[in-house]
């Protein structure tokens, strides 16, 4: 039987409760609602349903600790396919050995299930570093990430811990989900379509190019290594962030007498760096 639920994580353990409740045995896969219907195999739609799924996963605590819960909901997270079916085998194992469960960290189960979490962690860990805010004329704090993973639940409770005092968003452009956090409180909600030039405040563009000037000077030609770049900020996210919207900074070219204006004496023009404004007090 394949057992279909809504692509949540309770929905995910509800299936986890139906499928013991049905026998493991019956078990053909599972799969969030919206994919590729089976040719072969009867379906079944899973209500989700919070008590069973805090029923399943208070059970796995409890026979195997928080760390292990903690590694399942980071797979959980990850866009590796067939990631329902390993994290089952993973707690399937985790109900029958108990605490004995980590002796098994040689065993394929355990490893593919370690590696999915690991990946999650890896990436929302970047992302603390990497995500760029920018502030919304009405002062929101905003921020567009194309993460791999589902990584937003994890970003959400760092920034609500770090950003407490103000308003602010994420917006996953490759899920269609935002983090929204105001007055003491955090959702995600889903948000199929977003503004593509949302009207920034005052001094944010002031921000946004002092920072892409300071980014273009602070590098250190000599130690220009676009290969050693590339390994720990790929390509791949460099499109959300503001630096890399000067295309010299983009570029792995030298950095010797790009963007410098030259007089007629042949010299060349140091350009200052805008300087903020600061109120007396502040």
């Amino acid at each position: 039987m394949i057992f279909v639920y809504d692509g949540t994580y309770p929905g995910f353990l509800t299936a986890v409760y139906d499928i013991y409740y049905s026998g493991t045995s019956c078990l053909e896969s599972i799969r969030p609602a919206g994919g590729e219907t089976a040719l072969f195999g009867e379906e079944k739609t899973v209500e989700t349903n919070f008590i069973k799924a805090e029923k399943v996963i208070s059970a796995f605590e409890k026979r195997c600790g928080r760390q292990a819960v903690r590694l399942v909901y980071r797979a959980f997270l990850s866009d590796e396919a067939g990631m329902e079916m390993k994290i089952f085998e993973f707690l399937r194992q985790g109900f029958r050995q108990g605490r004995k469960l980590y002796i098994f960290s040689k065993e394929d189960w355990y490893r593919d299930l370690c590696d999915m979490s690991r990946a999650v962690g890896n990436e929302a860990e970047k992302f603390r570093g990497i995500l760029r805010f920018s502030q919304l004329q009405e002062g929101t704090l905003y921020a567009v990430i194309h993460p791999t993973h589902n990584i937003l639940p994890v970003l959400a409770v760092h920034f609500r811990d770090r950003l407490g005092s103000l308003d602010w968003i994420i917006y996953d452009g490759n899920r269609k989900e935002a983090a929204v956090y105001g007055k003491g409180r955090t959702e995600i909600l889903s948000v199929p379509e977003i503004r593509k030039d949302p009207v920034l405040s005052s001094e944010e563009e002031d921000f946004r190019s002092l920072w892409r000037r300071y980014y273009r000077h602070m590098g250190i030609e000599e130690r220009n290594n676009p290969d050693c770049r590339r390994n720990y900020l790929p390509k791949k996210y460099w499109a959300d962030l503001v630096e890399m919207e000067d295309p010299f900074n983009r570029s792995d070219i030298r950095m010797e007498g790009i963007g410098q204006e030259k007089p007629a004496s042949g010299k060349t023009e140091i350009v200052p760096l805008p300087v903020r404004k600061i109120r007396k007090g502040k």
